[in-house]
């Protein structure tokens, strides 16, 4: 892992996908069946980007939000879902500017395997949910080499890594359920562009 700021290594924006497009496809379809209806509540997208994956025209109707919030402020501002935006880098600083019980649903696309402070980040997610809130963290096996965590690596495999994420959920709060969804196009094993979506419920 390259250590040193991740400010600096987002500096420059990057449009670029991170998964290919059937896997892309698949999670969007997963997010259409998890995100709340226009105007029926909250959501917030961490380590969010141009593009949050959630499907083509869904954006909150107000008093409604969706908080992107990610590294690169151009990358923010293509964002089509988002209805405001912040710049934070959750690996020096994970605690959330929300208060508690504030959203509906968080999301982390293609980026959990990037979190130096996973449990602490996972607290907060817990603690700015609602009561049977969902938290989904989205993975693939592509990555930025230099920046991903070193316990990601050893062994590369989508099994391992679910083991990972719902550690991270186990240890962090009392979430009440934790699974993980195989969403990829189709089927997890020997697959080359998996897609892998572990779940969890706070309770309430």
């Amino acid at each position: 892992m390259m250590a040193g700021n991740d400010g600096f290594f987002y500096f420059l924006p990057k449009f670029v996908q991170h998964a290919g497009e059937e896997c892309r496809d698949s999670l969007t379809r997963f997010y259409e069946a998890v995100l709340p209806a226009s105007g029926e509540g909250d959501v917030l997208d961490l380590c969010s980007s141009w593009t949050s994956h959630y499907p083509s025209g869904w954006r909150p109707s107000p008093p409604r939000r969706c908080v992107a919030l990610g590294l690169n402020p151009l990358e923010l501002l293509a964002n089509p879902s988002k209805t405001e935006w912040r710049v934070q880098d959750l690996n020096k600083d994970p605690q959330l500017p929300y208060a508690d019980a504030a959203f509906d649903l968080v999301t982390n696309s293609l980026s959990v395997d990037y979190m130096t402070r996973p449990l602490e980040l996972f607290e907060e997610t817990h603690r700015v949910l609602r009561p049977g809130g969902l938290a989904c963290m989205a993975f693939t096996n592509r990555c930025f080499p230099t920046k991903v965590v070193p316990i990601w690596t050893a062994p590369f495999t989508e099994a391992s890594h679910a083991k990972i994420v719902g550690a991270y959920f186990r240890y962090s709060a009392d979430w009440a359920e934790v699974g993980v969804a195989d969403v990829s196009p189709d089927g997890w094993v020997g697959q080359r562009d998996p897609m892998v979506v572990v779940v969890a419920r706070k309770r309430g």
